[in-house]
């Protein structure tokens, strides 16, 4: 017979800094964090569409940043753990 041995939920959010927008999807297993991306977007004027900028993700405990070769990386990488922070925060308290 069927045993299930594991279930996985998909959550989409995002978050703002400064003049980017990051848009977060993630999959967990109860309170484990399976895989987390990140793409983020340039802000723009309301009549332009967002501008992307670079894509961030955690997968296996291996954090991975891919940004225009120029890209000061640096505040996104502490936006990315910020949300990475509270991500897990909030899957602990679920438990």
């Amino acid at each position: 017979m069927f045993t299930e041995k594991s279930r996985a939920t998909a959550v989409t959010g995002s978050a703002e800094s400064g003049d980017f927008n990051y848009k977060v999807d993630y999959k967990a297993d109860g309170n484990k964090l399976i895989k987390l991306h990140c793409n983020v977007y340039k802000k723009t004027t309301e009549t332009e569409p967002e501008q992307y900028a670079g894509l961030m993700s955690q997968e296996n405990g291996n954090k991975q940043f891919s940004f225009p070769q120029d890209t000061d990386i640096a505040p996104h990488v502490t936006v990315f753990d910020t949300i990475l922070s509270e991500i897990k925060t909030a899957l602990e308290v679920k438990e």
